[in-house]
């Protein structure tokens, strides 16, 4: 946690084109941390850009912070050197542009790790204990346990159960631990196939057909990148036991979301737990909103009160390290792969 009455760190001077100033406190600086980098970078400005109440861009700012970066606002914005992304996920960067004008990306990668492991194991008990289906008798005003007879075999312990967790980063080994400390066997999908003390078994992303066929919990972890991008498939799907439960804390169009549906729909699976979709926000058409097997929830599977705290220290650092020209101390840069991968 940075002191929040810091000293000037830098009179190095630098436009900071921001997007975190929009109504929601998630995506809008606090106060406090506004007032924190004007005293500690005194000739530092951060200029609000690409909201409803703002221009798109600045074409002085050498500096992007935020979400929601476009292709268009990277190729608009001549003497941009450094993008820092709010959120994990850095699929919102042109990885071409970015590479030829050979602009530095970091991400907020670790400072939601505690988040997402919690919404993961939430999502993973709620649909064991069917915690939705008492909350459709509450909505009815119906507290008589003999109504929940109509569930009786849908509900589970997740001890001795199946977790297969795909996505093998920060989150992933964290949550491995937590699914054994549940007395879990738990399976992994991963870049490489890498021995781990905790994992039963390992699989590489082309393996996901097979991966999924014992497990009674898929937990989705994937960012999105060109070698994810709807790798849960209707065959995916095909192969999963019609008692497993789909969740998706990761990114929604990792997953053919139509093929979700019907395997939904044709009980396919039990049930999911859905934080992310194909489209954001969920559509008002969707049949996803009718379905009484699915937990939804927007996008918030990162969310902590104590997110702002992290972020000020990691962009006070790397704002610091960037302003001394020693981008190489910075952290959580982002390899940018020569066939365009974000990593």
């Amino acid at each position: 946690m940075i002191d929040k009455d810091s000293s000037i760190i830098s009179n190095k001077q630098a436009i900071v084109a921001c997007d975190l100033f929009l109504s929601l406190r998630l995506y809008h600086l606090p106060e406090w941390l506004q007032v924190h980098l004007k005293i500690a970078f005194p000739n530092v400005e951060i200029v609000p850009v690409n909201t409803p109440d703002s221009p798109l861009i600045n074409e002085d700012a050498t500096i992007y912070w935020g979400n929601r970066i476009t292709s268009e606002i990277i190729k608009n914005m001549p003497k941009l050197k450094w993008i820092h992304f709010g959120s994990v996920g850095v699929n919102r960067a042109n990885a071409e542009e970015v590479s030829k004008r050979d602009i530095l990306i970091t991400s907020s990668k670790g400072l939601v790790i505690s988040s997402m492991v919690t919404s993961a194991v939430a999502f993973m008990t709620n649909l064991a204990r069917g915690i939705h289906y008492s909350q459709m008798l509450r909505n009815e005003k119906n507290m008589n346990r003999d109504s929940f007879d109509d569930y009786f075999d849908q509900i589970h312990e997740l001890a001795g159960e199946r977790c297969l967790i795909v996505g093998f980063g920060d989150v992933g080994k964290k949550l491995v631990k937590i699914c054994k400390a549940l007395e879990m066997n738990v399976s992994v999908v991963g870049r490489s196939i890498n021995k781990h003390d905790l994992v039963d078994d390992f699989f590489t992303l082309d393996q996901i057909p097979t991966a999924v066929s014992n497990a009674d919990y898929v937990i989705n972890l994937l960012p999105l990148n060109t070698e994810t991008k709807q790798v849960f498939t209707q065959k995916v799907f095909e192969k999963m036991k019609p008692s497993a439960f789909f969740i998706n804390i990761g990114r929604g169009e990792t997953v053919d979301e139509d093929a979700l549906i019907v395997a939904l729909k044709n009980k396919q699976i039990t049930g999911a737990g859905l934080d992310v979709f194909a489209q954001e926000p969920l559509t008002d058409s969707s049949p996803l909103w009718s379905m009484e097997n699915v937990i939804l929830s927007p996008h918030v599977a990162g969310l902590s009160k104590g997110y702002w705290d992290r972020q000020a220290s990691l962009f006070t650092h790397n704002l610091k390290c960037h302003l001394e020209n020693d981008n190489n101390s910075m952290n959580n840069i982002v390899d940018i792969k020569p066939n365009g991968i974000l990593r």
